[in-house]
């Protein structure tokens, strides 16, 4: 109280009122000052709007009618189940729609095929075997003809008959290298291949002056 009586105090000298007179006017204009701000933080309060189960409602409003309490409970949010939903009907029937339609007026405008004679001079296709038209429309578009992957097939088996044919000469160099004891590599090099020429040679001519039975 001490210190908030002594700029009461000075201020009364100032205007030339009682201390308590002063001081009554003061708490009068911090209570309507309170008043008046607590007014307008209720009011405030009270616009707030708030959207739960994708319903828009405010406090102030009323929330039912005159029978049963005026409240509405608060739930857990269903936003990513209904998106969830909204997206998986919309790829849906984006994709459902379309095949859809191939598919309708693909078996009632146009009709499987039928047999027919083939003509001496007509060669067929490849597709032309096939009965229903969507199965035709993959045969020629998207897959491969069965000559392609006849000779597809034939190139993979040439391929690995040249490999069959290369193992065999690869076995019967390294055959030949251990029968005649000659330098292991099938690539040249001058410089190496010269001393194991000449060591070979000295070899020769050693076994050729003592033979195989020298014993020291």
């Amino acid at each position: 109280m001490t210190f908030l009586l002594t700029p009461v105090v000075t201020v009364t000298v100032t205007c030339g009122l009682s201390p308590v007179t002063f001081f009554i006017i003061k708490m009068v204009s911090w209570s309507a000052l309170g008043r008046s701000f607590g007014t307008n933080l209720f009011k405030n309060n009270l616009k707030t709007s708030y959207i739960v189960q994708n319903v828009n409602f405010s406090v102030g409003k009323k929330l039912a009618s005159d029978h049963g309490p005026r409240t509405m409970a608060l739930q857990p949010s269903r936003w990513q189940w209904h998106k969830f939903k909204d997206m998986f009907h919309y790829y849906l029937m984006v994709g459902l729609i379309p095949v859809g339609a191939i598919i309708f007026y693909s078996n009632v405008f146009i009709g499987p095929a039928e047999l027919t004679p083939i003509p001496d001079d007509y060669n067929p296709k490849h597709w032309e075997y096939h009965r229903h038209p969507i199965t035709r429309f993959i045969a020629r578009y998207i897959h491969n003809s069965p000559q392609q992957e006849y000779e597809k097939f034939l190139h993979y088996i040439d391929e690995e008959a040249q490999k069959q044919k290369i193992r065999a000469l690869e076995k019967q160099v390294n055959k030949k290298m251990a029968e005649r004891n000659d330098y292991q590599a099938y690539y040249y090099r001058p410089m190496v291949n010269k001393y194991l020429r000449i060591n070979k040679k000295t070899g020769d001519d050693i076994l050729e002056r003592i033979g195989d039975d020298y014993k020291d």
